[in-house]
C-alpha cells in the first residue's frame, strides 16, 4: 500500500539542506539509494538534449528527429521491414551510452560519498553507469535491464549475451547513407537462430531471471536496517516507474523507526505528508547537490 494523500514542499534554504543531508549520511548505519534517469542526464545523458542528439546523430537529424527520447519512440521494436534501420540506431545508442561515454561526475561522487558506508543500490538505469564509477556489481539491483546485453528475441532460453562484438560489426559495416547495418550482421541468438534483441524490460518476453538475482539482497537490506539508521537517497526518479523506487521508498520512510528519505529531484521534489518530518526535499541539479555534500563530507 502506498502513501497517498496531500503532497507537501519542504524545501528550506539550500545550503540548509546540504548541511543536514552531509549529517544524517555521516550519522547512518545503512544508506540505500534510489537512482532514476535524472541521475544520468544531470551527468550529460539527457534523453531530451537536442544538442547531443545532433552531435551523435546528425543523419537523423537531418531527417526531422530531435532527441535521443524521439529516436527510441520510433525504433523501439523491430519487424521484417525496419530491421536494419533499428539496429543502425541502436547499435549506435548503445555504443555511445554503454560503451564511448566513460563514468559520469555525479556517479564518481556518489562514489566518493558512499565508499565507506554500508550502502546497496536499486536503480531503474540501464547504462552501466554504477559499474563504471567502480561500484560493487553485488549491492545493485537493476531489475530492469542492461545495454550491454543481448537475448533472444523469443525468448528461447534465459541466457543473456554481452553484445559488444555485435555492436562493433554493426556499426563498422553500417551503410551510414541509408542509415541501415548489413542484413548478415543483424545478431541472432546463437542458440536457436532467431534474432536477438536489446534487453530491456519492455514486455513478458524481457529475460529478467539474470537482473533478479540481487533481489533478495536488496530486501535483507532494508530488513537488516530496521536495527539502525537508515537514510534512503532517491536521485532524479519521476513517474515513468515509480512503482521500482519513488512509492516503495515511501512506503519504506513510512514504515521504518529511524529512516529519513532525501529525495534529490529537479521537477518532483515532494513528499507525501505522512512521511514530511522524515524527509529532505532538494529540488536542484543533481550533480551540484552531489558534488555539495561530497565536499562537505569530505
Amino acid at each position: 500500500m502506498f502513501l497517498r494523500g496531500r503532497i507537501i514542499m519542504s524545501m528550506p534554504d539550500y545550503l540548509e539542506n546540504i548541511t543536514k543531508a552531509v549529517k544524517f549520511i555521516k550519522e547512518a548505519d545503512y544508506i540505500l539509494v534510489g537512482a532514476g534517469a535524472g541521475l544520468s542526464a544531470s551527468g550529460g545523458l539527457n534523453y531530451g538534449d537536442s544538442k547531443l542528439f545532433k552531435e551523435w546523430f546528425p543523419k537523423l537529424s537531418e531527417l526531422g528527429i530531435n532527441t535521443i527520447a524521439e529516436a527510441i519512440s520510433l525504433y523501439w521494436s523491430a519487424d521484417d521491414l525496419n530491421r536494419r534501420n533499428f539496429w543502425a540506431y541502436w547499435s549506435n545508442h548503445i555504443n555511445k551510452i554503454r560503451y564511448e561515454v566513460p563514468a559520469l561526475k555525479p556517479y564518481l561522487y556518489l562514489f566518493e560519498v558512499l565508499k565507506s558506508k554500508n550502502h546497496f543500490i536499486i536503480t531503474t538505469n540501464v547504462d552501466g553507469q554504477f559499474i563504471k564509477a567502480g561500484f560493487n556489481k553485488e549491492k545493485i539491483f537493476a531489475p530492469q535491464g542492461d545495454y550491454g546485453l543481448f537475448q533472444c528475441e523469443k525468448p528461447c532460453c534465459y541466457e543473456l549475451f554481452h553484445n559488444r562484438i555485435f555492436i562493433d560489426k554493426m556499426i563498422s559495416n553500417m551503410n551510414n547513407d541509408e542509415f541501415a547495418v548489413q542484413e548478415d550482421d543483424i545478431p541472432h541468438c546463437p542458440k536457436c537462430g532467431s534474432y536477438m534483441t536489446k534487453n530491456l524490460r519492455v514486455d513478458n518476453t524481457f529475460v529478467e531471471a539474470p537482473h533478479m538475482k540481487n533481489q533478495n539482497d536488496y530486501i535483507d537490506f532494508v530488513n537488516n536496517s530496521m536495527n539502525g539508521k537508515l537514510v534512503l537517497i532517491e536521485l532524479g526518479v519521476g513517474f515513468n516507474t515509480p512503482v521500482i523506487i519513488r512509492w516503495p521508498f515511501e512506503r519504506i520512510t513510512s514504515r521504518h523507526p529511524n529512516a529519513v528519505l532525501i529525495r534529490i529531484n529537479m521537477d518532483y521534489p515532494e513528499v507525501p505528508q505522512e512521511i514530511s518530518s522524515k524527509s529532505l526535499c532538494i529540488s536542484n541539479n543533481i550533480l551540484k547537490v552531489i558534488n555539495d555534500i561530497k565536499t562537505k563530507k569530505i
